[in-house]
């Protein structure tokens, strides 16, 4: 087993999504991209998270 870097692993994850008829945008991908390397504390992800439901409410 060889390992996959940060971003080719989120690419995957994204396409594989795609297939499944879910999107994501550009905003999406970079808060995931800074809590997989660690640039996003899970706390503060939930925070994102929560406020991005709210205002589609």
């Amino acid at each position: 087993m060889h390992s996959v870097s940060t971003e080719k692993a989120i690419k995957n994850q994204v396409a594989s999504a795609k297939m499944e008829g879910l999107g994501f945008s550009k905003e999406a991908i970079e808060i995931i991209k800074e809590y997989a390397d660690n640039r996003l504390s899970h706390d503060k992800l939930i925070k994102i998270v929560a406020k991005k439901c709210a205002e589609r409410s």
